[in-house]
C-alpha cells in the first residue's frame, strides 16, 4: 500500500511541477496555442485524483458486499 501512496505522490508532484513551470515562466512550449506542460500536468493530476477515488470506491464496495456484514 505504501508503494501506491508513493506513486500517487510522485505523479501528483510531477503534475504540479509541470503546471508551475507554465505559470511561472509563461507557456514555454505550445502546441497550436495550447500550453503543453499545463495540459500534461493537468492530465497527470486528473489521473491521480481518479485513481484515488477509484481505490476508495473499490474498498467501500468490498466492505459492502462482505457476507458477514449486518446489512446483508
Amino acid at each position: 500500500m505504501n508503494n501506491l501512496y508513493a506513486a500517487w505522490g510522485i505523479v501528483f508532484l510531477i503534475g504540479m511541477g509541470l503546471l508551475a513551470i507554465d505559470v511561472v515562466f509563461l507557456p514555454l512550449f505550445e502546441v497550436r496555442g495550447v500550453p503543453a506542460f499545463s495540459l500534461v500536468g493537468a492530465a497527470l493530476l486528473l489521473l491521480v485524483f481518479t485513481s484515488i477515488l477509484n481505490w476508495i470506491f473499490k474498498a467501500a464496495w468490498n466492505e459492502r458486499i462482505k457476507p458477514d456484514s449486518p446489512e446483508n
